[in-house]
């Protein structure tokens, strides 16, 4: 399955179709997106991941960060639809499943158009991103500052060369 976003509006709700594996490879294109969509006016935000196969943790960031905005700009919740057990495991250990509401719609039938992938032009900006993502996860609780204190040492210290 290629890994890819669709999105859909049906009157006052934005679905958000993620399809495959959702990552730091492609999460930008839906970072863009929900930039343009926090810009609008209050919607409500559905995120359907029934063929979602993998979330790897700078797109958990992303998802903690989508949900922290929409409570803080909207005072709304994001909405996570027919989640595998594999999505709410990750979504439950980082402690981002206090801040989402899960719903389940398997007849879900919407048409929906692709999202054009957008990249990162430089690398330092990409790491900027994936630091920021993971710092909004060390945010969210305790137990996530020690999961990923490492990966924020690591990413940190790589920014130190690239601004050498």
């Amino acid at each position: 399955m290629e890994d890819r976003f669709l999105y859909s509006e049906l009157e006052d709700t934005i679905f958000i179709m993620i399809e495959g594996n959702a990552t730091m490879k492609n999460s930008k294109t839906l970072s863009d997106l929900l930039k343009q969509i926090f810009d609008g006016e209050k919607k409500n935000l559905v995120f359907e991941m029934s063929k979602c196969n993998y979330l790897d943790s700078t797109f958990l960031g992303l998802i903690a960060k989508c949900a922290l905005e929409i409570k803080k700009k909207w005072s709304s919740t994001l909405y996570i639809m027919n989640a595998s057990n594999m999505v709410m495991n990750g979504l439950k250990q980082t402690g981002i499943d206090k801040f989402i509401e899960k719903l389940e719609d398997e007849n879900l039938d919407i048409e929906a158009t692709e999202i054009e992938k957008s990249d990162f032009s430089e690398r330092k900006d990409k790491t900027l991103y994936i630091l920021e993502m993971h710092k909004t996860l060390v945010d969210l609780n305790d137990k996530n500052k020690e999961t990923f204190k490492n990966v924020v040492d690591m990413i940190e210290k790589d920014l130190e060369k690239q601004n050498k």
